[in-house]
């Protein structure tokens, strides 16, 4: 023969250890115990049988009543900070918006029984931002300004503001961090 080698595969063959008819090749990575997809359970350090992940996969995901509650209370801390950030202008808009941030992202969790779920990051920004808008048209509304598409138009260009814009970027960034 020419020189071929035949190279024989030395792994024997898993299979899960709640799942005997399934075969597989991950590991939890703590205990070493073979594992298949279904009960393979994603932590921040890889993949764990659900005895090491000592999470159930239900705590992970958010109801809908926490949802609207998460959303409501991101919303309303975010007006809120924004009408305390107008009463004390010498923070500045980038200490402001981190402080308003990082409280719009702990309210979101909070609101959610503090579940880590994705979905609650991308929320939890968009609160800073809605929450932002709300507090900025509630306090040209309480100024008496009437109320219509200008005035809602108004927060949009106070964005054009280079520190505003830089503030609420790194609310943002705090808002997602804090949730995550």
């Amino acid at each position: 023969m020419s020189g071929t080698a035949v190279v024989q595969d030395e792994t024997p063959t898993l299979r899960c250890a709640r799942h005997p008819g399934t075969e597989t090749v991950l590991r939890c990575g703590r205990c070493d115990t073979p594992i298949c997809p279904r009960c393979m359970i994603e932590t921040p350090v890889g993949a764990r049988c659900p005895t090491c992940a000592g999470v159930k996969r239900f705590r992970l995901l958010v109801k809908p009543v926490e949802l609207v509650r998460a959303i409501a209370s991101g919303i309303a801390v975010g007006a809120l900070g924004t009408v305390v950030y107008s009463f004390l202008p010498f923070l500045g808009p980038l200490i402001s918006f981190a402080i308003v941030g990082f409280g719009v992202g702990h309210a979101v969790l909070v609101a959610a029984n503090r579940k880590r779920a994705r979905e609650l990051a991308p929320i939890a920004v968009a609160c800073l931002f809605v929450g932002y808008e709300i507090g900025l048209v509630g306090l040209s509304v309480a100024a008496g300004v009437p109320f219509g598409l200008p005035l809602l138009l108004t927060p949009l260009l106070a964005l054009r503001q280079f520190q505003v814009l830089i503030g609420l970027l790194v609310g943002s960034l705090l808002a997602w961090m804090r949730v995550r």
